[in-house]
């Protein structure tokens, strides 16, 4: 699930491995933040490695920013990238763990078997010398067949039902000022505050200067300066759906399994015609 860089790099030189694996560029960033991550991957990448867009594997009908796809949909996309259903995929981000384990998500949630992230992303395989490229990979097309799990994804009348209730407890990942309402949302026509009843766990506290993932006495050492309660099934929100499957991956890293992410996050919750926004 979680692959270290030295690792990763052994594994890298098994030609037999290598031959059933595909590596995956998932990196992000917000639209208040003027960088272009595919042509960051054009630039440098993994030899061999493929630019995982989350927003085009998608519901490109949807008026929400990268939501789920449908069965068809993510189907399509995983044939366009020439992923198989027996194919290990190993996802890694530009910046460390940060966009990564939405993309990680998306494959859970349609019931891949065999995916890992890179601890770290580029900058933990640059730092041993791992190699890199800026050719271009010839995909050829594959057949794909996938399943949705409901099971680990929340929607609209979800948070509703739930956000008051004793068996579950809704994680915003956001950064603080957004949840209190202090700063400005990125997108537009966003109310500022957080979901009632949600509790603020921003998702970079999981993350260290070097863009990897904190250690398992580290992570519950912050849950529980933050109130979580472990015996809850917990949602994770935050903006858009991506940073709230960093809290996501943390828990499953944790071996806690009984999770879900809100979809739609804050880009749908914080609509204006919204009557249950609270600052």
């Amino acid at each position: 699930m979680l692959i270290e860089s030295n690792a990763l790099f052994q594994l890298y030189k098994d030609k037999k491995w290598l031959n059933k694996t595909i590596f995956l560029d998932a990196s992000w960033y917000l639209p208040n933040i003027k960088r272009d991550p595919y042509k960051e991957f054009l630039n440098s990448h993994i030899p061999g490695a493929i630019y995982f867009n989350i927003d085009e594997v998608c519901d490109l009908n949807s008026n929400l920013p990268h939501t789920i796809p449908t069965k068809k949909q993510f189907e399509y996309n995983m044939q366009k990238l020439g992923i198989k259903n027996n194919s290990n995929i190993i996802i890694y981000s530009m910046d460390g763990i940060g966009t990564s384990p939405r993309a990680w998500w998306l494959f859970k949630l349609f019931n891949h078997k065999n995916i890992a992230i890179l601890n770290g992303g580029m900058k933990a395989w640059k730092a041993i010398n791992g190699p890199i490229t800026d050719n271009v990979t010839k995909i050829t097309k594959s057949n794909y067949v996938s399943e949705i799990n409901q099971d680990i994804v929340a929607n609209y009348k979800d948070i509703k039902s739930l956000y008051n209730s004793d068996s579950h407890q809704i994680i915003d990942a956001r950064s603080p000022g957004r949840f209190i309402g202090i700063e400005d949302e990125p997108r537009p026509g966003l109310q500022k505050g957080h979901i009632p009843n949600s509790i603020n766990i921003p998702f970079n506290l999981f993350i260290d200067d070097k863009g990897c993932l904190i250690n398992k006495d580290k992570i519950i050492e912050i849950l529980n300066e933050n109130n979580f309660d472990f015996e809850k099934i917990t949602i994770s929100s935050c903006g858009s759906g991506v940073t709230a499957c960093v809290l996501a991956f943390t828990l499953e890293f944790l071996g806690k399994k009984e999770w879900k992410v809100y979809d739609g996050s804050w880009s749908e919750w914080g609509h204006k015609d919204n009557k249950l926004i609270e600052k």
